[in-house]
């Protein structure tokens, strides 16, 4: 498993088929989708968190979901679902709200990266990369990072915030 400032591998015990399903339903009950900045589409308005974006879902709505947020109490009580169509990135950014979150391959992770750059700035040096194989806390809040899918499918994850305030560090004390 990989630990390191970047990412740290978990090893906890989460019933993955069921959320695969869960989120995959989710996705087949899409209205309309729209773009919510160029590289990314996000689908489900008529399923979304009250105030927040297309990609939010509370875990409220699923018994299952609120027990994994009440088992990790650092877990925020809405997580996103993201959804990188074939050929399409995230481009290089940081996360100014978080520091760190759960991140749980759904479909199409096998074969496309999250990079980890020293700065924002050209010419970014890539420090670290990584496919997500396996559930991960992933320290994105002060690391610039982007994804990349250059596969003919499209990549779904779930990504699930830790309540504000909480840091990778204390996020994988929490973990353990």
């Amino acid at each position: 498993m990989i630990r390191n400032e970047f990412v740290y591998e978990l090893d906890i015990n989460l019933d993955l088929d069921y959320i695969t399903k869960l989120v995959l339903k989710k996705q087949d009950e899409t209205v309309k989708v729209e773009p919510v900045w160029p590289d990314i589409w996000i689908a489900n308005r008529d399923r979304l968190v009250k105030g927040k974006t297309g990609e939010h879902r509370s875990a409220l709505d699923d018994p299952y979901m609120t027990s994994i947020q009440q088992k990790y109490p650092l877990l925020s009580p809405v997580y996103n679902i993201y959804i990188v169509p074939a050929k399409i990135g995230i481009p290089l950014h940081m996360d100014k709200i978080r520091s760190c979150a759960l991140n749980i391959p759904i479909q199409g992770t096998e074969g496309t990266y999250t990079i980890f750059y020293d700065s924002l700035k050209s010419p970014a040096i890539e420090k670290f990369r990584h496919t997500l194989i396996r559930p991960l806390l992933i320290n994105n809040g002060p690391k610039p990072h982007e994804v990349t899918n250059n596969k003919d499918t499209m990549r779904i994850t779930l990504n699930w915030s830790l309540n504000k305030g909480v840091t990778y560090e204390q996020a994988i004390e929490h973990f353990k």
